[in-house]
């Protein structure tokens, strides 16, 4: 009897897993930190991306030349992947090359591209993907314009315009508030680093030391039609303790101060009215600084999206 139950049980064919739609697809990508992978099935990603996207991107496929108005696009903005929303070039990059592809001579720093060698076709070349979603984009060549003598030719149908904007907030420390902006839906780049001292390229002992003038900063690019310069106002209040000087709960010193540096006199104007209305609240006078953004300093490698129990956000 029990073999008959366990034949029976064995036997029974299990459900198979629901397919999710197109919204839910998107949903589940835009839940992935944007400094996390993205693994997605071929099936998903066929949910999101046009027929003409998978093949190039999934299926490493190649546009035609000339064949998408991406290639000779001049404004200003960064390009980014336009499976995963990735950031990859910057406008100021790109080049006329005469291809017909779309064609830059680097990539954003922080390894947003990967180069693998290519030996498909009977050819040897540096073939260039997405280093997040692993996209395949187009390939690289060494026959480009200086400085770098590269030339990224890549496929137009994988790759999006946008025109991000720039914000930057200190408050406490800096791993804590990248995790918090890296989550957050539009922030599609962050950094950790110093900024509001005097010190040119400090080292995080010099800051610690506390005579740099320096706090642990993050810088946030973000793109203004998905969250707005009010929406990452909101979050940087919710995080910390604005109404701490010099310090964010154990952590004291003038490099933990609560601040907001500015890029725009419509960012200047949208933080006083903020603070304003955090003053308002009536639980103790707000000290953070809004002072005009200056020079930003990355943080050492070791610092960026670091995750530590350690330190936490002190709400």
């Amino acid at each position: 009897m029990l073999m008959g139950l366990l034949t029976g049980a064995c036997g029974q064919k299990q459900p198979l897993p629901a397919t999710l739609n197109e919204a839910q697809v998107r949903a589940k990508l835009e839940a992935i930190p944007m400094n996390e992978k993205v693994n997605l099935s071929d099936e998903e990603w066929r949910k999101i991306l046009t027929p003409e996207q998978f093949s190039v991107m999934r299926e490493r496929g190649t546009e035609p030349a000339f064949s998408n108005k991406c290639f000779n696009i001049h404004q200003s903005g960064t390009f980014v992947c336009a499976a995963c929303g990735n950031p990859l070039f910057d406008s100021e990059t790109k080049f006329e090359s005469g291809t017909g592809w779309p064609s830059f001579n680097a990539a954003l720093a922080g390894d947003r591209v990967k180069v693998v060698t290519d030996t498909s076709h009977g050819m040897v070349r540096e073939e260039v993907t997405c280093a997040r979603c692993g996209s395949h984009l187009g390939h690289v060549f060494k026959d480009g314009p200086p400085p770098t003598g590269l030339r990224y030719c890549m496929n137009a149908v994988a790759l999006k315009l946008v025109s991000l904007e720039k914000a930057t907030f200190a408050a406490g420390c800096f791993w804590g508030v990248q995790a918090e902006f890296d989550a957050t839906k539009g922030v599609l780049k962050t950094t950790a680093g110093y900024t509001g001292g005097h010190v040119k390229n400090p080292t995080y002992e010099q800051v610690c030391a506390h005579n740099t003038g320096h706090a642990e900063a993050v810088e946030v690019e973000f793109d203004p039609a998905v969250v707005s310069y009010q929406q990452l106002l909101d979050l940087f209040w919710t995080i910390h303790d604005p109404r701490q000087k010099n310090r964010q709960g154990p952590d004291v010193g003038d490099n933990y101060r609560s601040a907001i540096f500015t890029h725009s006199p419509e960012q200047k104007a949208a933080a006083e009215a903020s603070r304003d209305q955090q003053n308002a609240q009536g639980k103790g006078p707000i000290a953070t600084e809004i002072v005009s953004a200056g020079e930003f300093y990355p943080a050492e490698a070791y610092h960026q999206h670091y995750k530590s129990p350690s330190c936490v956000i002190h709400r």
